[in-house]
């Protein structure tokens, strides 16, 4: 690199090095503010974009600049880093293996180039550009280097991607997991699974997950590399180890992933079975107080009762469970977490109390003769996992869905209870939906049907194939006495979601208050992860036919705060609201396209 290449470095903007330098100074402890954002080449990046280019245009051109500066005497950097600049590409295109292993990226020349473009580059292009140049050829004497740019949210993967290949570098990918958040903290946990170097093994014993828990994959990654099942089986453990093994448990048990993970666990009845014995002993803490709730409730409904126990093993360990999550010492546990400053700490410790004094009846066992027992529980999860309420159904004390389908949890009661009423025409009703849709993993669906005094569940499937069950025969008076009692159960709702179900049923039986501005209801939902406040999604001018429906639509939502007030009267306040003022105003526009956001009228956020 010559002279002109430094000094034009000190003649623009901060390159995207020193803004993370300068971040950083600021927290050196803890991820940065808004992973780095704003950046300094923001107005250029939304100025660069072009959805006409496709992929493989735009991984062409930049092949070809990148070769013309490799096979060129006369090379610049800064006029590299300009033209790369000058792409109209978006930077989560650039990945390693883009660039490939081209014939004229030369060893040294290339990692030159990729140090200074990363050191230097002011735009995020160029910078993304040299720290894939560095995947495979980064020395040690890198790493600060790399692991400050992966500071940045969008480059800490590639960042994880360049330490992992750099010999000695397991110190490194801690210290930028302390500081990550999101993925790229879970792929630098992921790196140093597969590194398996056993200095990395008490930081992932106590610090793998984060505060908002992890994807199952990445947890089963942990749990196999540091062999959880045995740690937890090994004696006195410290109290950080135990609460942190309940989290990796959570995590496994967490239907955010495409499958999930407890079941591919070859350890995971031994380890339930360990963190249960050691939780015994433990400080109590919250967070060991939400995994011990978690794991007795999925021993009684969920996934880890259809783990392969040894004879009483399960029985024993959900006693233990159960015995932990009624004992008194969680008093000043929850005393202290209600008078909490944070406000999800609060919410926790309002669940938790919940869990502790609604914890409901043993499964039901078969009944007499041929006919089976349902029973229905409402499961709300901890609200720091942000996931969605489950309606598990039980058939003769077991979990029928969690048996036949491990792509995506129950639906939430809103949807299911209804769903569930027998007539006598045959219904197909859908239980379960893939994490990621129907369309790319499948569906769980049971046909439904009253015959005289006999409902009869029968011809089981999963849209993608692979579900075997025989066909349930329930006692049709018991059935929906079971049904019923289920819908009219409001008791596990927080104040959020009574307002959210009783604001849906007001918009459901006075359509008018959103026709009247040419709407249509999407829905009215309370994430459990944000409890004070609702949301209402609704559709202008009308709900999409498809996704080829050339007819324009938009979609809006609506973020209302939970007022301290009575629920029926805030409830009279919103229909009042929506009375005399059109919705589309205030709301946020969050789908739809640009094409169709002009042609009503509507700018478009995104």
């Amino acid at each position: 690199m010559n002279v002109a290449d430094e000094r034009w470095a000190l003649d623009h903007r901060p390159s995207l090095f020193d803004h993370a330098s300068r971040l950083h100074e600021r927290t050196p402890d803890q991820p940065l503010p808004d992973g780095g954002c704003p950046y300094p080449d923001e107005i250029a990046d939304h100025d660069r974009r072009d959805d006409t280019v496709s992929p493989a245009e735009n991984r062409a051109a930049l092949l070809s600049t990148l070769e013309a500066f490799f096979t060129t005497p006369d090379r610049s950097v800064q006029a590299l880093h300009d033209r790369i600049s000058a792409l109209r590409m978006p930077v989560w295109m650039i990945r390693p293996k883009v660039l490939g292993d081209m014939p004229w990226l030369h060893q040294d020349l290339t990692r030159q180039a990729g140090l200074w473009l990363a050191r230097h580059a002011t735009d995020r292009l160029p910078a993304m550009v040299g720290l894939c140049l560095l995947a495979g050829r980064a020395r040690p004497e890198d790493i600060p280097l790399v692991r400050t740019l992966g500071l940045l949210r969008c480059f800490g993967s590639t960042a994880v991607n360049v330490l992992e290949q750099v010999p000695g570098a397991a110190d490194a990918l801690i210290w930028l997991a302390e500081r990550s958040t999101g993925r790229p903290r879970s792929q630098a946990v992921s790196a140093m699974c597969r590194l398996g170097d056993p200095t990395t093994f008490p930081w992932l014993l106590r610090r793998a997950t984060d505060d908002r828990g992890m994807v199952g994959s990445y947890a089963r990654q942990v749990a196999e590399t540091v062999s959880l099942a045995d740690t937890l089986e090994s004696g006195d453990l410290d109290g950080e180890i135990t609460v942190h093994a309940g989290k990796l448990l959570q995590a496994l048990l967490s239907s955010r992933d495409y499958s999930v993970q407890l079941h591919e666990y070859a350890d995971a009845c031994r380890a339930i079975a360990g963190f249960a014995v050691q939780a015994e002993t433990a400080e109590p803490a919250l967070d060991l107080l939400a995994a011990v709730i978690t794991l007795a409730e999925d021993l009684r409904t969920g996934h880890a009762a259809c783990l392969p126990w040894a004879p009483g093993e399960r029985a024993a360990t959900l006693e233990r469970l159960k015995r932990l999550v009624a004992s008194p010492r969680w008093t000043q546990c929850l005393a202290e977490a209600r008078c909490s400053p944070d406000q999800m700490t609060r919410w926790r410790a309002s669940w938790a109390t919940r869990a502790i004094r609604d914890v409901p009846p043993d499964p039901v066992r078969p009944g007499d003769g041929e006919l089976n027992q349902l029973a229905i529980h409402i499961i709300v999860p901890d609200p720091i996992l942000d996931e969605q309420v489950e309606t598990r159904l039980l058939v003769d004390g077991h979990p029928v869905v969690a048996e036949a389908f491990r792509k995506g949890g129950p639906f939430g009661p809103e949807y299911l209870l209804g769903a569930l009423e027998a007539t006598d025409k045959s219904r197909e009703v859908r239980l379960a939906e893939a994490y990621c849709t129907e369309g790319c993993c499948g569906a769980l669906y049971v046909t439904i049907i009253r015959d005289g005094n006999t409902v009869t569940w029968r011809d089981w499937r999963d849209s993608m194939g692979g579900t075997r069950l025989a066909p349930f025969h329930f006692q049709a008076e018991q059935y929906d006495e079971t049904v019923a009692q289920a819908v009219h159960d409001h008791g596990w709702e927080w104040t959020a979601r009574s307002l959210a179900r009783k604001l849906h049923r007001l918009l459901r039986d006075e359509p008018d208050l959103l026709a009247t501005w040419q709407c249509e209801l999407g829905g009215v939902f309370a994430r459990t992860g944000e409890q004070d406040t609702i949301r209402m999604t609704f559709w202008y001018p009308h709900y999409p036919t498809g996704l080829d429906d050339d007819d324009p639509w938009l979609q809006f939502e609506w973020i209302i705060p939970v007022e301290d007030m009575d629920l029926d009267a805030q409830v009279i306040r919103l229909a009042d609201h929506l009375r005399r003022t059109d919705p589309k105003t205030h709301a946020d526009l969050i789908g739809g396209s640009q094409e169709f956001a002009d042609h009503f009228g509507f700018p478009w956020p995104y």
